[in-house]
């Protein structure tokens, strides 16, 4: 999957491990792979942040900062939402930054069994209308 991050829009906290009512397509998703298309300067937002998962530094050896992976061009991030056995990682609760530019991603889930790629029922674009417009007005993004 493929996804153009909008300007300064947020991408609140997730985990990307399957809820257990779902896991009978596919099971379990057992990686995530992001690959950053575009690149955004230090300062510009639109990292990936880990809630749980520390950084060291060289002046912070403890890892005291939040894991924050900056977009560059070409590079990828791989991390692992479940265990082998599908038990999720609750480590890997993660955002995106708003970011103060455009973020392009290519996103990859691979599963423990074959994924059937569909829409969830009753999940429809049209009822969130409403909702991403209200939103969209909120963050001063829309003028309706």
């Amino acid at each position: 999957m493929a996804y153009n991050h909008p300007f300064n829009f947020p991408l609140s906290w997730h985990y990307d491990e399957i809820p257990t009512n779902q896991l009978q397509n596919g099971g379990q998703r057992l990686a995530t792979l992001l690959v950053y298309l575009n690149d955004l300067e230090e300062g510009c937002g639109g990292g990936t942040v880990f809630r749980d998962l520390k950084a060291a530094t060289s002046s912070d050896r403890k890892g005291t900062q939040q894991l924050t992976v900056r977009p560059q061009a070409g590079s990828a991030l791989l991390f692992f939402p479940s265990y082998r056995d599908g038990t999720p990682d609750i480590r890997t609760l993660h955002k995106g930054e708003v970011a103060l530019d455009t973020k392009m991603i290519a996103q990859l889930w691979i599963h423990e069994r074959e994924y059937q790629a569909g829409v969830p029922e009753n999940n429809l674009q049209s009822k969130a209308l409403d909702g991403v417009e209200e939103e969209k007005r909120r963050l001063g993004l829309s003028s309706r």
